[in-house]
């Protein structure tokens, strides 16, 4: 399903943009600029140009901004394929569904901010971007493949299940992060191995380490599977990443929720997210179809 070169571009583009936007959301919230533009959407204090006299201010504006070329983007790939790629129904569906999906949320950044930041919509608000980031990359992998493969095996499998674990240990980091659990733990691994889980900062901080260890050894396994399909290079940097992720996780807490180290933290997981997501749709079985029989007179005629 071989794109043309100028939708390959813009797919990957919009990939970039759209992580850089969760990314940056990360800084507003680690920042504590959420509210910087006061309880106003889509309007800043009031207005569409602000005075940039406050950093909460800056920091929350160019998050909107932000937003808003990741709308245009989007917008940018969905008219190309609309128009370039018709022939091409998967790339026509995935994009017009990351248009309806940027819009919803959108919405759901707005009432946010009206609702002064419910850590339950803040986590869902981030769980709908990062669900949008995860079909993009879904796009770019089609379109940057080069020719149908089959794999072989369970590797498909292993890595939609890597990929789910991912997406919803990412989840649950938000929620940790909106919940202010981030220091419910202050020492690393555990501060002792059963906490008091009775205590829900304490509760959310423990299972968020516990499923990353689950997902490093679900990653682990998936990688193996993908070195012997002959994905090799997305293998070995998935172990890695998942490492480097635990790390970084690491550092977060040792830095006192440091923002630029959270928002490292968050990088490796798109990261890891990203890459788990080309490897299933690498390595999807292609389905084969029977060749169609011929009719009994053009048998004769033949």
């Amino acid at each position: 399903m071989q794109a043309s070169a100028l939708f390959r571009y813009l797919s990957a583009l919009t990939v970039a943009i759209t992580c850089g936007h969760l990314l940056f959301g990360n800084i507003v919230s680690g920042t504590e600029s959420g509210m910087g533009c006061g309880p106003h959407w889509p309007l800043c204090q009031g207005q569409l140009i602000p005075p940039l006299n406050d950093p909460a201010l800056v920091i929350e504006w160019t998050h909107r901004l932000f937003a808003l070329l990741v709308g245009v983007s989007i917008l940018a790939l969905a008219l190309g394929a609309w128009r370039r790629e018709r022939d091409k129904p998967t790339f026509v569906w995935l994009t017009t569904a990351s248009l309806a999906l940027v819009v919803v949320v959108a919405i759901f950044g707005g009432i946010t901010v009206l609702l002064d930041l419910p850590k339950a919509v803040s986590t869902a608000h981030f769980g709908l971007g990062t669900l949008l980031f995860a079909l993009l990359v879904v796009l770019a992998a089609k379109a940057h493949a080069l020719a149908p493969t089959n794999a072989g095996g369970s590797t498909h499998r292993w890595a939609l299940f890597s990929v789910i674990l991912v997406y919803l240990q990412a989840v649950l980091g938000a929620y940790v992060r909106h919940s202010q659990a981030g220091m419910a733990l202050p020492l690393w691994p555990f501060l002792t191995f059963f906490p008091n889980l009775a205590i829900s900062p304490i509760a959310h901080q423990w299972s968020h380490r516990l499923f990353a260890v689950i997902v490093l050894g679900v990653v682990a396994l998936t990688a193996t599977r993908a070195i012997k399909s002959g994905y090799t290079a997305l293998g070995v940097s998935s172990v890695a990443l998942v490492l480097v992720q635990i790390a970084l996780g690491v550092l977060t807490v040792w830095s006192l929720l440091n923002p630029i180290v959270a928002m490292l933290h968050l990088a490796g997981a798109l990261a890891l997210l990203g890459i788990q997501i080309v490897l299933t749709v690498w390595t999807w079985p292609v389905r084969a179809y029977a060749p169609v029989p011929a009719q009994k007179g053009e048998a004769q005629a033949s």
